[in-house]
């Protein structure tokens, strides 16, 4: 079994709004990021992503993210050059490479994650192989 290295565990700011949206509310009731041996994993309740720590290219801390003006909106956000937000709050967040394959089973362009931390420049130690 994965041991944990690193944990967040929080509300979004932005929880009281989903009452509006009922039906959204459990999705998007917690958001965590976890750091396991093996893997990185963040997102909400019931939509999150897993991605392999040995599929990390790079990662990349990010001193202020701002929800609306950077992805439309707070939440699980796209934007137009295909890359993945998980934006919890404005603030500091980490931008992360991760190696792809094509059909074929090729190598292809990276896909680029942005995900609401806490610590960035600990995250990027750790997803960077700089620290156990």
């Amino acid at each position: 079994m994965s041991s944990i290295i690193y944990h967040e565990n929080y509300p979004p700011p932005w929880r009281p709004l989903l009452i509006i949206v009922f039906p959204l509310l459990p999705i998007f009731w917690t958001y965590q990021m976890n750091i396991t041996d093996t893997t990185l994993t963040f997102g909400y309740s019931y939509a999150s992503t897993t991605i392999n720590l040995n599929d990390i290219i790079s990662a990349t801390p990010i001193d202020n993210v701002n929800g609306l003006r950077s992805w439309g909106g707070w939440g699980i956000r796209f934007n137009l050059r295909g890359d993945t937000g998980y934006i919890c709050k404005n603030g500091s967040a980490v931008k992360i490479a991760v190696k792809m394959k094509d059909k074929s089973g090729g190598e292809c362009a990276p896909k680029i994650y942005v995900f609401s931390c806490d610590e960035t420049s600990r995250v990027c130690h750790i997803l960077n192989g700089d620290e156990d």
